[in-house]
């Protein structure tokens, strides 16, 4: 039977890189595959748990939000932890998902980027990636929910199959998979989805109510000292 690991890069525990997640889970069990999921941010003081499983596995699928054009900061704190750790690595297909607002692709890919050259420098086999625009507006909910879900649940379908049988996956699934639509359509969505930020922003404002995106502000990696994001990483 066949192992893979499925890794949450997301600080939520819900929300659409689980949804993404679960839904990988269960077509691998479908195709007899022994299939677990680890989190990125409980283990970040201490990576054992997510070594193990990758040690263990023989597919790593890498699931995230894009933050600003690629993966949670601390994506890249994991990659470092594992180059470190090269006897964890050991010639695993290494997949990618990344989920971003954005409803074209483009400005996710670098995420998958990203994975790929880290796998070419660290012995992996990079099989490919699937980008899913407008992930934030899901959150958590199916795929069919998008305006172009039935074409994306389709495209992420093939994408799976491919994850099934440790194929290369092409690019052109997730352009296929991308919502089409004129430029002023694009640029009308962008205002009210800003006014709708606004909106929430201001009616939250004293609420001391923590986000699920916020990290905490110390943990035992600086020291004790506030979490800046290193460019250099």
């Amino acid at each position: 039977m066949k192992k893979a690991v499925i890794i949450n890069l997301s600080p939520r525990k819900v929300g659409t890189s689980m949804m993404l997640a679960n839904h990988c889970r269960e077509f691998l069990l479908s195709r007899d595959y022994l299939v677990k999921i680890t989190h990125l941010y409980p283990n970040l003081k201490d990576l054992s748990p997510v070594h193990a499983a990758i040690n263990e596995a023989e597919s790593i699928i890498m699931i995230g939000p894009c933050y600003i054009n690629t993966y949670p900061a601390d994506t890249v704190y994991l990659l470092e932890e594992l180059e470190k750790n090269q006897n964890n690595l050991h010639g695993q297909c290494l997949y990618a998902v990344i989920q971003g607002g954005m409803p074209y692709v483009h400005t996710h890919e670098s995420g998958l980027k990203m994975l790929e050259l880290f796998a070419g420098e660290n012995g992996l086999r990079y099989k490919g990636g699937f980008v899913i625009g407008m992930g934030a507006m899901l959150n958590g909910q199916s795929l069919s929910k998008l305006l172009n879900g039935k074409r994306a649940e389709k495209m992420f379908g093939r994408f799976l199959e491919n994850v099934a049988k440790q194929e290369k996956s092409p690019a052109a699934l997730y352009h296929e998979a991308q919502l089409k639509m004129p430029g002023l359509v694009y640029r009308l969505m962008a205002k009210i989805m800003n006014r709708k930020i606004e909106k929430e922003r201001r009616e939250k404002q004293g609420d001391q109510k923590k986000s699920p995106y916020e990290n905490p502000g110390l943990d035992s990696r600086h020291n004790g000292k506030d979490r800046t994001i290193d460019c250099k990483r």
